[in-house]
């Protein structure tokens, strides 16, 4: 059912074949049954960081293993992961060497890295799913470690862009360490420099980001059930680049079906989301003015009824949400009230029709605008005092929303008019910097005005940029 769901969701994007030829980047697959919605990326991320690591990992012969160091992280050609050093066994000899990461074994011959001689150091074959392939493919004494068996962190919750920490910047002007790539040959075929086959490309980038981005609703929505993997993506993408892993695991913790037991009472349902998230404050402020504090005394009173209820799950704490550079519109405190009211709404629910689909995230904009009755954020901007009328999501945010959630989740239950009048991402930091490194200072930003042209350009440098694979576009 996954895979026929995968060759369905492909159906609706003929350009990114296009796309992925040229970039022969990560994509969703099946394999051997199992289907798999994430990229190597995400297994990077995994290994890299010890949060998130698997804890009890063993090696394809069950071997018993602990990472004493996993490597620098590769941004040039050769190895995912440099200098790994690794305790095998019960005896725990060491091993060090460099690691290779891929989804599964056979890759290793897919890519022709049995070949290469920048792969000689490989010590540690790194996969996802469990296999093995002829052992003479592989430098003398490569260890298997698959991860798939030991793995326990949600895979979703992982922020890609957010590593390796350390990725080099040069400069504000010139942001990848001075580099900046031309229209080569090599690159783009028999384009040149003309904006309409720059547009023809960029837009078979933003088609595949789509259907990435559709083919793991599809999964999720398998998964978790549609209304729920709408609810939970919805929840992240109104944590946006800062806080869209708390999000997502609030929303985990606190399933739409259990907070269905509250049916349209949006206020008790914020209550619980703000008792489980870690930021519903024990006490108010000194300065608070008197309206703060009555509004966290209504809260605190509905929290108390229900905490017990809850006791089963562990919460969140403010150490789990991420407030740097974090204006007081955006706060969690206020996203987390759009999202009751949203719940209570029954916006996730009934969507069994495309037309039902369709007018939901047009809903959800004018709810933003105009808050429930007696709403304190209607006037607030926070605890402090601070009054001022504005909206619970801001428009940008509903536009994001609109694309990255409720675009892939229509095209996910085969709505192929979602891709009509798609909205246009804004100018951001990510469109900016791509569009100068692959065109120069002086380009028209006609040649990306589409809404698929933007998504193309995150496309690249999600592909090419962020995982320091510039040069093999030279």
């Amino acid at each position: 059912m996954l895979y026929e769901t995968s060759k369905a969701v492909d159906q609706l994007f003929p350009g990114a074949a296009d796309y992925r030829r040229l970039s022969s980047g990560d994509e969703v697959r099946e394999t051997s049954g199992r289907y798999f919605p994430y990229t190597e990326r995400h297994l990077h991320a995994l290994w890299f960081d010890d949060s998130l690591r698997p804890k009890e990992l063993k090696t394809s012969r069950g071997e018993p293993v602990v990472i004493e160091n996993p490597g620098r992280w590769n941004l040039e050609a050769g190895p995912d992961f440099l200098g790994a050093v690794l305790l095998i066994g019960r005896e725990q000899r060491r091993v060090a060497g460099d690691a290779e990461i891929h989804i599964v074994s056979k890759d290793w011959k897919n890519h022709g890295h049995h070949t290469d001689p920048r792969y000689e150091g490989v010590r540690f074959h790194i996969t996802w799913f469990p296999g093995t392939i002829d052992e003479s493919l592989f430098p003398p004494g490569t260890v298997q470690l698959p991860l798939y068996d030991s793995c326990t962190i949600d895979l979703e919750s992982i922020d890609t862009s957010a590593y390796p920490y350390q990725e080099p910047r040069a400069s504000k002007h010139f942001p990848i360490s001075g580099r900046r790539l031309s229209l080569h040959p090599s690159i783009l075929p028999s384009i040149g420099k003309k904006p309409d086959r720059i547009m023809d490309l960029l837009e078979s980038a933003g088609e595949e980001r789509i259907r990435q981005k559709t083919q793991r609703m599809a999964w999720l929505m398998q998964a978790r059930g549609e209304a729920q993997a709408l609810y939970e993506e919805t929840a992240a993408a109104l944590g946006y680049k800062n806080n869209k892993a708390p999000f997502r695991k609030l929303a985990q913790f606190v399933p739409l079906e259990s907070l269905a037991q509250y049916g349209s009472d949006w206020k008790t349902i914020y209550s619980v989301l703000l008792g489980l998230s870690g930021l519903l404050p024990a006490q108010p402020g000194v300065r608070w003015p008197e309206s703060s504090k009555k509004e966290l005394r209504s809260l605190w009173d509905l929290w108390w009824r229900e905490e017990h209820k809850w006791e089963e799950v562990d919460p969140l704490t403010k150490k789990d949400w991420n407030f740097s550079g974090l204006r007081p519109l955006n706060h969690p405190v206020r996203r987390l009230c759009a999202l009751a009211q949203w719940v209570a709404n029954g916006f996730f629910q009934t969507l069994e029709t495309d037309s039902a689909v369709a007018t939901r995230s047009a809903e959800m904009q004018r709810s933003c605008f105009q808050c429930l009755e007696e709403c304190y954020w209607e006037n607030h901007v926070g605890w402090t005092g601070k009054e001022k009328r504005a909206a619970l999501v801001g428009k940008g945010r509903l536009q994001a929303i609109e694309l990255n959630v409720f675009v892939p989740f229509r095209l996910a239950k085969g709505d192929s008019t979602a891709l009509e009048n798609l909205s246009v991402e804004p100018m951001n930091s990510v469109i900016r910097e791509t569009a100068y490194t692959l065109f120069g200072p002086d380009h028209s930003p006609k040649i990306y005005r589409t809404a698929l042209a933007r998504q193309g350009l995150i496309q690249i440098f999600n592909d090419f940029i962020l995982t320091g694979r510039l040069d093999e576009l030279k």
